[in-house]
């Protein structure tokens, strides 16, 4: 874990039973805890840090089917041993490498101190991304122990198109429900052209190397974080780059963390009038080169409107108020990236 301000969202009464439960957890293991602090609670995943004479270290429930929860687990072990720059896990007395109490499972791993990286330096952005290409790199060939389910997104691309299209269909019927919200009402005025655009993408997704890529991972796949970004990585006081969080790990094509670093700087230029989405691909291929299908790949994904759908999500599944203007924006950048990744589709 990153070392940061400590802070708890419950009350104190609350946290004291925070802190008697994970006294009675860390029975588990073999470390005597001199103090123990509250990182965090409630609605995000249950977070200790535990202060030894060994050093810190990170008690952490994981917010996460069991199954899923597991895959990721071992892959952490085997990559922490293997050498990587992510937390070591402590096994328990008995020599597991979680405990479980109820649906949940609780994992003890050392705590990472450093700092978090400043995406806005340059040195800083290329430095996390070069990590990241190194993480898919030497993950690749990975295979969970006997036992172990395995967490995979190989392939499951264009499922996923279908799905977020069709929720972003379905909840125009929850906008007809609620005309009186201007948010509503542009929603209900603008989206059929997002929606055919997202339809447009997979049929260029289906007509790309993913298929036959994907074909050619399953047999050596590799790890993907899938939340990769400046909370899950830090520069640790040896000065390395340490990856943490891998809870939501899975099998993918490695461009999938890419893309999601990418995204948000396809129009945010450096003063050399370079954008932050190149510097990102070319730290990344420093490290691990693209084929030019794997970047048609890669651009093809970027098409996606998945900003405009995760407003949705929030609007329409999470209920959370939002003012058109939010729309307007994620609509309007939805429309820029078009033009932008076309034209880098084109020069491919």
């Amino acid at each position: 874990m990153a070392d940061q301000t400590v802070y708890s969202t419950a009350p104190s009464a609350a946290a004291e039973r925070l802190v008697h439960m994970a006294r009675l957890l860390l029975k588990q293991w073999d470390i005597e805890a001199k103090a123990i602090d509250v990182v965090q609670s409630g609605q995000m995943a249950l977070v200790w840090k535990v202060h030894t004479d060994g050093g810190p270290k990170c008690l952490k429930r994981i917010r996460r089917p069991e199954k899923k929860a597991l895959f990721s687990i071992y892959a952490q072990d085997a990559l922490a041993k293997k050498g990587l720059y992510v937390p070591r896990i402590i096994e328990t007395r008995d020599h597991r490498l979680f405990k479980k109490y109820g649906p949940f499972l609780f994992v003890l791993y050392d705590w990472i101190e450093g700092t978090p990286f400043d995406l806005a330096i340059r040195d800083d952005l290329t430095a996390m991304i070069g990590a990241l290409a190194h993480f898919h790199a030497q993950s690749s060939g990975y295979e969970p122990p006997p036992g172990v389910p395995v967490f995979s997104k190989l392939g499951k691309w264009p499922k996923h198109y279908m799905k977020r299209c069709r929720q972003l269909e379905a909840w125009k019927q929850l906008a007809e429900l609620d005309r009186d919200d201007p948010f509503s009402r542009l929603y209900l005025a603008e989206i059929d052209r997002f929606i055919e655009k997202g339809e447009e993408v997979l049929q260029q997704l289906l007509d790309s190397h993913y298929e036959a890529w994907v074909e050619q991972l399953k047999k050596r796949p590799s790890l993907c974080h899938q939340d990769y970004g400046t909370g899950n990585s830090l520069r640790g006081e040896d000065g390395n780059v340490w990856i943490i969080d891998l809870d939501t790990a899975a099998f993918d094509l490695p461009i999938r963390d890419v893309r999601k670093m990418m995204a948000p700087f396809l129009f945010d230029r450096d003063p050399q009038g370079k954008t932050k989405a190149d510097i990102v691909l070319e730290a990344y291929e420093e490290v691990r080169p693209l084929t030019k299908k794997e970047k048609e790949v890669l651009l093809i994904d970027l098409l996606f409107p998945y900003d405009l759908h995760e407003l949705a999500v929030e609007k329409y599944i999470r209920n959370v108020p939002l003012a058109e203007t939010e729309l307007a924006e994620a609509m309007a950048y939805e429309q820029a990236k078009w033009g932008e990744i076309e034209r880098r589709l084109a020069s491919l």
